[in-house]
């Protein structure tokens, strides 16, 4: 995936023609996205699949996920679905492609209206560009997202630049601590795209940062006992997610190793709970823990949908 040239999205109301890195299969999978059209993404990706493979599958549609971003809750939780499916890709076997299908349908509905094409790379520096953490700090405290990506461009390929990334993510638990959670996704799927798209993923981060700022602290306890025992509801899910994504930082957990799915299989309208019962599978995996997956299942199966929520 690492060499694959990036796609260009238009809106579809900003339709340009097609130019030398819009390879055709790829944009016929995409028109379908940008419509908003269910039934044209599921014919989309049947036919996208007589020629390619499910990875390449995954790439396409994160890809779009990616350039889709924008800090609501649906968008970035299409985006952090993706990376859930890409975790469990194993265990899912020949379902794996029916899960990026309903990741595909969770993005193009959560993507925002632009009048530009999205960011692919990264923007012009000057001599005097500071890359330090604090200058990072700065640009969170005044939410300024451009200078945030200026910061971006000029650390993004040092070989410390995860820690100060992650530092930063952690400063508070704003949103439930999507903060950590979106970077640690972002520094995954750039792992997965390499040079190529490392900035575009990587940038979905600096995005959350700049959206919001707060002081709140991440729940003290068993955050895995207190989701349990609320049944999956949302906010005790996250503080989980969170966790998960505070020992991946740390690199506190093992490499989690492919197995039978202890659960049904995660397809079902995302937007129904932010993709909550689908990351519980990548979680679970990770902390080795499968009640994290039936607390997800009932939250999913008994909670209020969240899906005619406004994708703002």
């Amino acid at each position: 995936m690492a060499g694959d040239r990036w796609p260009v999205i238009e809106s579809t109301g900003n339709r340009q023609p097609a130019t030398g890195n819009r390879q055709p299969a790829t944009m016929n999978l995409y028109d379908p996205l940008l419509e908003r059209d269910e039934s044209g993404i599921r014919t989309a990706v049947r036919e996208f699949r007589r020629s390619h493979s499910s990875e390449e599958l995954f790439a396409a549609l994160a890809r779009f996920a990616v350039l889709a971003y924008a800090p609501s809750q649906h968008a970035k939780h299409a985006v952090i679905c993706c990376r859930s499916a890409w975790d469990i890709r194993e265990e899912l076997g020949d379902r794996f492609d029916d899960v990026l299908t309903e990741c595909a349908i969770y993005a193009a509905g959560s993507r925002q209206p632009w009048s530009e094409p999205p960011i692919t790379d990264p923007p012009a520096l000057d001599a005097h560009q500071r890359g330090d953490i604090e200058e990072l700090r700065e640009c969170v405290a005044t939410g300024d997202r451009l200078r945030a990506e200026r910061w971006l461009a000029k650390r993004y390929r040092d070989a410390d630049f995860l820690r100060d990334f992650f530092t930063v993510a952690s400063d508070d638990y704003e949103d439930l601590g999507h903060k950590l959670i979106v970077a640690v996704t972002a520094s995954k799927l750039a792992e997965i795209f390499g040079e190529q798209g490392a900035y575009a993923a990587l940038r979905i981060g600096i995005w959350e940062m700049t959206a919001y700022r707060g002081d709140s602290k991440p729940p003290a306890g068993d955050v895995v006992a207190n989701m349990i025992a609320n049944r999956g509801e949302v906010e005790s899910a996250h503080a989980v997610f969170h966790y998960d994504a505070r020992l991946s930082v740390a690199q506190a957990i093992p490499p989690a190793r492919a197995g039978k799915i202890a659960g049904a299989t995660p397809v079902y309208r995302f937007a129904r709970d932010y993709g909550a019962y689908l990351k519980s599978f990548s979680v679970a995996k990770r902390l080795n823990d499968p009640r994290i997956i039936a607390a997800a299942k009932y939250n999913l199966d008994h909670a209020p949908s969240f899906e005619e929520f406004s994708f703002a």
